[in-house]
């Protein structure tokens, strides 16, 4: 089946910035709900996390959700590879879990996650968000 969704330019560099600057500056490493205005209406994870719904909405919760666990988390992009419309990005992350994520009460340990997120852009707006982390990694690292 081909690809049905629309391709609207925007260039490599604001994509860039849009991604690290505003959807991963603002929403995940200072969690401000504000950088969600980058996603689209119809914004779509294709793995959404449990008890978050698979919305703009949604998506900022679990953003805010992340930060009150890990207040001082940065997301750090170590590569970028920008085709068309979507954009790749991989980071480490690195923060201290200091509050409840998932039920597990902050332990103040200094943790890690490795990860890889796939963007599609509308124009100025991300539209669908295909991501892989070492969840498992870090659970371990809150839980053992």
């Amino acid at each position: 089946m081909p690809d049905q969704h629309i391709f609207t330019a925007i260039t490599p560099v604001e994509m860039r910035r849009l991604y690290e600057d505003v959807w991963l500056g603002e929403l995940w490493n200072n969690g401000d709900s504000a950088g969600g205005r980058v996603l689209a209406e119809d914004f779509a994870d294709d793995r959404p996390i449990n008890g978050f719904p698979n919305t703009k909405a949604g998506h900022i919760a679990m953003a805010m959700d992340w930060h009150q666990a890990f207040p001082d988390l940065v997301f750090a992009v170590q590569d970028v590879i920008i085709s068309r419309d979507k954009l790749v990005g991989r980071y480490l992350a690195e923060g201290t879990h200091r509050g409840t994520l998932l039920g597990i009460p902050g332990t103040g340990r200094r943790v890690s996650l490795t990860g890889i997120d796939i963007l599609r852009f509308r124009g100025p707006l991300i539209t669908s968000w295909w991501h892989n982390e070492d969840f498992y990694g870090l659970m371990r690292q809150i839980t053992e």
